[in-house]
Parts: structure tokens; C-alpha cells; sequence
């Protein structure tokens, strides 16, 4: 018999619909503008078991194959029970769905009294919307990355925290009517999850959705409950204002805040808060290369930093950890840049043991990285292998090692320590940490639980707080990539894969001033994409990321080498509005010039980005509130746009001339290759 079961938070509607020995749910409704984001039918979740004694897998969605199905509304809560499944008898699965106004907090809590079977993984609610050329969603990849619910066919999964996943969140909008749905994880420790959005060939509709691996994977039996709250809200407006919405949530709910006044971070050097632009080289056979940056810094205009690569004896990415000695020409090189005023900051990985540490010899992997490193249920090392290779031909073989290990954190902080203490250098870049996902670590001699959790998170903002301990002031730490959770001690990410087409500045939106974001890996283009460049250059600084990442090669050959310097002087005298404000709504603009293209970036879907030659932010500084709206135009001619923003009416300079707004709009005429700016 088919029960309809109806959980409304004010304008928010969603209906369950009970059949089949199961539940679904059919509706997803706006209330009060009257808009049906889905009709359908789709599963809530699913949950995933694995035998004790095999990896066999099962799997049971809420759809079918459930003995009993329960709801029942108390107050605000509904509580809905699903048990005596065909396939995972011993399973119960209470969903409870909290609302408020225009808001349904969801929670997850499954009992299992099974003796064959553990809990392997279970989703969040999932959340279906209906197609339309009208409605985009939004996707936590690197920056956030808006998709076309049109595509034929969307599939991708990713892991948090990683590259692919930077924030617990998705949205989904509608253009026109600008109304949408907020799909945000509320967990604050946080636990290793994956991030999904989906839609078969032939579909009508996107479902957006987050998996957490289960603690405990080794044992039968492993009753828990999900980590956090998983939240839908209606909102008005597109994924900026979604991203406000996660902002407001994580500024108090979020364990990995660092300490901040006025929303900037208290431990950030002054000369890295303020620094505008960075170099990424790496040491040959002698020093030379100082010389070369020196010689740059002085056609940029400015004395910038660089990323220092190579630096240490052994080959890049083998014989890891071991990186002493360091070269000899690093050594002279530091003091020629020491001298010109040029910090450094050389790379170490944060997570790799190679399983030959001597060259083809066994050195300390066996004694020290082996018992401390990743293992499966079998107890083998988890391994990764890149481009780099043995003296005999074959792979390099790297092991992923524990964050929860003792061995491993004291490792870590030696090798910083030399670094910061011994050599002098500015900073220390631990590469990795915030770019590749967790590993379900089962080795039970360690002191974590076994698989996920959130003991991954927790270990390395351990480690990272025993590095914190021989950080001198005026230095601070660096990694890949920009996954939240381990900003409390680290100070800047790498934005080197913000590199992709319809991107979007959600993460800057969230965290701006409490964490600084720096470069862009021009060497995804060919040294001749010139309009890739100026693209790269160009979003960089409305995004309001430190520029450049460039080797001084590349940049001695840019064809608008001196637009790329203008971007870096503006980037440079304009710091704190960046370093020390928020990222306010981003203008909108169309215009009359043809997009710039390329279809060469490497990283990019298809090689493809392409832009309109104009790029807009507004940024306001949070000590004084004075802002600045900037457009850059990247073409090479003058470009007329109309500008739809967040302004008050009024009449505004821009550059040398007036604009009038009106409603929100107002049109100029951009000179080629320029930096244009309101200030209020």
C-alpha cells in the first residue's frame, strides 16, 4: 500500500512516498515561489556492507527489499525507520529530518547486529533536481566549477578532503527564476567523504550527494551514526549566495578556523600577507638560476618569492623522505637571493615514503616507513607510483604513510625544522596534504579506528601542530591544493589546478583572509597560448589570489608580458583589500568583444577554457570597509560592457571617467589590456 509522507520547512517541501517494500522519495517543491526542483522517483540512500572474510560487497537503497517502513512526524522531526531488509537483515537505518525556516536538517544513524557483515559506507539523503535550461549546479572542485544540467551525461565522484572536493558542498539553481537549493555536510571534525554528482545517459535528472566510508570496516557490527548534519535550504539567488550559507555555518562550525581578528588570520607574516606575486623554478647544476630571478624580479618590478624545487641531492619524487644533504648551488644560491631580498620556499612531500629509500636499496622503508605507513585489510602498504623511476628502469614505488603516526609527524617536523632553522628559508611547502584524499588505513596496530572517520583529519592537524612548534616568526607553511580542513595550521594553498573552464570563486567567497591562496600552473599552457595567459592572469587577480607560480622562462617570453605586470602591481598595492577583506558579490558583465580561447591547457576539460576578455570582482576590506569594484579587460582592443553589480545608485569614478548606476547597471568602455577600478 503507497503512504505519502510530506516533511515541509517552510517554503521547503519534500515528499516520501512509501511502496514496494521500501521508500522513495518523488518530490522536491518550492512552496512559496511554486517551483518543483524534482518529480520522480529516487532512492534517499543507499548503504554499502562488506563480509569479514572476503571483500564481497552488498548493497541496499531505500527504494525496495525493506521489511518495515516507518515515519512519524514529532514537532518539528521526522523520524523514519527502515529495517528487516532482504540483503542486511540485522540492519536498521533511522533517517531524522529536522525543519526550520526553509530548512531540512537531516541525520543518519545505522544499528547493525550482524556477525558476517560490517558497515562499509553510507550516503547522506541525496538530492534530485529535474533538468532544465535554466538550472545550473554547483560543484566543490577546486574553486567551485558550475555545471549545465543539459549535458547528456554527468558522472563524477571525489574525494573530501582533496583536490576534487575543497568544501562539504553543493547547490543547484534555477537562472531564471534565481531561486535554488543548498546541499551542504555541516561536519565539523571533519569525517572523510566523497562527493557525487550524477546523471545517466537519458536521464532527467541530476542527483547531487555525499558518501562517508564507515569507521570501524574491520568489524562486524559497527553501529554509528553519519558525522554532522547534512542540511537543504532554499535560497534565493545563485552559488554565491549558497556559498554564504556554507560561510555562515563553517565560521562557527568549522574545527579547522584558524585564530583570526576581524576575519584575518593572526599568524601570517606581513611580507607574505602583502606579498603580490610568486616564481616556481627548479636548481640544475649550478646557481645560475638566482641570477635569473633576480634578473626578472627586476622586469617585474618587484622583489618576488619563489617556489624552490630540486633543491635536495636525491631525484624528485624518490628515495622521500630523505631529502639531506641539500645540494651544494642551493646553498650559494640562497645567499645571492638572500642578499637581492628574494624569500624561498622549497617543497617537501607531506606523505610519501619511497619503499627503496637508497636508490634500489631497502634503506629505512622496512624498519621505519612500513609499520607506520597506509595498509589495506591485508595488511599491504597502499602505493603510489608517478613519472619517476628506479636506476633499474622501474617505477619508483611510494607509500602512502599514516598521518597518525607518531614516526611519521616527527618526520615531517624534522625535515621543516632543517629547513627553517638550519637553511634560513622563509617558508616550507608540504606538498599533498590538501590535495590527496585519505586512504581507509585497517592496520590495527595503529591507534586510529579502522577505514574512515574522522581520525585523518584530526591526525594531520596533529602533525601539522608539532610542525607549528619550530616554525619561526616571519615563516609560515604551505601545501597543494585547497581541501578546508587543514588551514588551521597551514597558511597558504596552492591554486596551481584552478585551471579549468566555468570556474567560480566559492572558495575565496568562504575563506578569504583566513587562509592565503597563491599561483597558477602556467606550465598547463604552451609557452605561446597567449590568450590562455592572459586568461590565467586575469582571473587570478579577480579571484583574489597572490599571482603568478611561473618559471622565469615562461614569463621572459609572454607576449603581454606588461599587461601581466600590471596585473601583479595591482595585485601588490591593492593586498589588503585581498589579504584582509571579503569577496562581495562578483559583478556580472556581457560585452560587444569576441571571448578569448584556448584549447591547450592541459588539466582543463577538453585542453578548453574560454572567457569573456573581461573579468570582474568586488572585494571589500574588513578594517575600514572601503571597496573596490575591478574589471580587467584582457582583450588587446577596448572592449564596451555593461556592468550589472551590487552598487548603490549614484554616479561613480571609474578610472579617469564617470559611470552613472542605475538599478544595479552601469556601461563603460574598457581600454585594451587595462585594470580598471571603482573605489568607495
Amino acid at each position: 500500500m503507497k503512504k505519502l509522507y510530506k516533511i515541509s520547512g517552510g517554503s521547503l517541501l519534500v515528499e516520501l512516498t512509501r511502496q514496494d517494500a521500501g521508500l522513495a522519495l518523488t518530490r522536491v517543491y518550492d512552496r512559496k515561489k511554486r517551483i518543483c526542483f524534482f518529480n520522480g522517483i529516487s532512492s534517499l540512500l543507499t548503504v554499502t556492507a562488506r563480509r569479514i572474510d572476503s571483500d564481497e560487497k552488498i548493497y541496499a537503497d531505500t527504494l525496495s527489499g525493506w521489511g518495515r517502513v516507518t515515519a512519524e512526524e514529532n514537532g518539528d522531526e521526522t523520524v523514519i525507520i527502515l529495517s528487516d531488509n532482504q540483503t542486511l537483515a540485522e540492519l536498521t537505518v533511522t533517517i531524522h529530518a529536522a525543519v526550520s525556516d526553509d530548512r531540512i536538517s537531516w541525520n543518519v544513524s545505522l544499528i547493525s547486529s550482524s556477525k558476517d557483515f560490517s558497515l562499509y559506507s553510507c550516503d547522506y539523503p541525496r538530492l534530485p533536481f529535474n533538468c532544465s535550461v535554466t538550472r545550473k549546479f554547483l560543484s566543490p572542485y577546486g574553486c567551485g566549477e558550475v555545471w549545465d544540467s543539459m549535458r547528456e551525461q554527468l558522472i563524477s565522484t571525489q574525494n573530501y578532503p582533496s583536490y576534487g572536493v575543497s568544501m562539504q558542498m553543493f547547490a543547484m539553481w534555477d537562472t531564471a527564476a534565481r531561486r535554488g537549493l543548498y546541499y551542504g555536510v555541516h561536519d565539523g571534525a571533519p569525517a572523510y567523504k566523497t562527493f557525487t554528482f550524477s546523471k545517466p545517459k537519458g536521464a532527467d535528472a541530476v542527483t547531487l550527494y555525499s558518501t562517508m566510508p564507515m569507521c570501524d570496516i574491520a568489524r562486524a557490527g559497527n553501529s554509528q551514526q553519519l558525522y554532522g548534519t547534512l542540511v537543504w535550504e532554499i535560497f534565493d539567488g545563485d552559488w554565491y549566495d549558497a556559498s554564504m550559507i556554507y560561510r555562515d555555518w563553517v565560521l562557527t562550525g568549522g574545527s579547522w578556523i584558524p585564530s583570526n581578528v576581524n576575519g584575518v588570520r593572526t599568524d601570517l607574516p606581513d611580507w607574505f600577507r602583502l606579498n603580490g606575486h610568486w616564481w616556481r623554478v627548479r636548481i640544475a647544476n649550478d646557481d645560475s638560476y638566482a641570477d635569473e630571478l633576480i634578473k626578472c624580479n627586476k622586469l617585474l618590478g618587484y622583489d618576488s618569492p619563489v617556489h624552490m624545487y630540486d633543491w635536495h641531492q636525491i631525484p624528485y619524487d624518490n628515495d622521500y623522505p630523505h631529502y639531506f644533504p641539500v645540494k651544494d648551488n642551493m646553498v650559494s644560491g640562497l645567499k645571492k637571493l638572500k642578499d637581492a631580498n628574494v624569500r624561498v620556499m622549497p617543497y617537501i612531500n607531506g606523505r610519501l615514503w619511497d619503499t627503496r629509500d637508497r636508490g634500489i636499496e631497502d634503506w629505512q622503508f622496512s624498519t621505519k616507513g612500513l609499520p607506520n605507513c597506509t595498509k589495506n585489510r591485508s595488511g599491504e602498504p597502499f602505493i603510489e607510483t608517478y613519472s619517476s623511476v628506479e636506476s633499474d628502469g622501474s617505477k619508483v614505488r611510494l607509500s602512502i604513510m599514516c598521518p597518525s603516526s607518531a614516526v611519521w609527524q616527527e618526520k615531517v617536523q624534522e625535515n621543516v625544522s632543517k629547513l627553517l632553522n638550519d637553511y634560513g628559508v622563509n617558508a616550507v611547502y608540504v606538498d599533498q596534504v590538501a590535495a590527496a584524499s585519505p586512504y581507509l588505513c585497517e592496520d590495527p596496530t595503529h591507534s586510529h579506528r579502522a577505514g574512515g572517520g574522522s581520525w585523518w583529519c584530526e591526525s594531520y592537524t596533529n602533525l601539522l601542530d608539532h610542525v607549528r612548534l619550530v616554525k619561526p616568526d616571519e615563516t609560515f607553511i604551505s601545501t597543494e591544493c585547497t581541501a578546508e580542513p587543514f588551514m588551521k595550521h597551514i597558511q597558504a594553498y596552492l591554486t596551481w589546478m584552478w585551471v579549468k573552464n566555468d570556474q567560480v570563486p566559492a572558495f575565496a567567497a568562504i575563506y578569504c583572509g583566513l587562509v592565503a591562496m597563491f599561483g597558477r600552473n602556467y606550465g598547463f599552457l604552451a609557452s605561446d597560448d597567449d590568450q590562455g595567459q592572459r586568461m590565467y592572469i586575469s582571473e587570478s587577480l579577480v579571484f583574489g589570489e597572490q599571482l603568478g607560480w611561473i618559471v622565469p622562462e615562461n614569463y621572459e617570453g609572454l607576449q603581454h608580458r606588461e599587461f601581466y605586470n600590471k596585473c601583479v602591481d595591482y595585485r601588490t598595492k591593492n593586498a589588503t583589500y585581498f589579504a584582509e577583506g571579503r569577496l562581495l558579490r562578483p559583478p556580472v558583465v556581457t560585452d560587444n568583444a569576441p571571448k578569448l580561447y584556448t584549447d591547450r591547457a592541459k588539466e582543463a576539460y577538453g585542453g578548453i577554457i574560454t572567457h569573456s576578455p573581461v573579468y570582474a570582482g568586488h572585494w571589500r576590506r574588513n578594517a575600514d570597509g572601503a571597496e573596490i569594484l575591478l574589471l580587467v579587460n584582457a582583450a588587446d582592443e577596448p572592449v564596451k560592457c555593461k556592468v550589472e553589480c551590487s552598487l548603490p545608485d549614484g554616479v561613480y569614478k571609474l578610472g579617469k571617467r564617470n559611470v552613472s548606476v542605475r538599478r544595479g547597471v552601469f556601461r563603460c568602455t574598457l581600454p585594451a589590456c587595462s585594470i580598471s577600478d571603482i573605489r568607495i
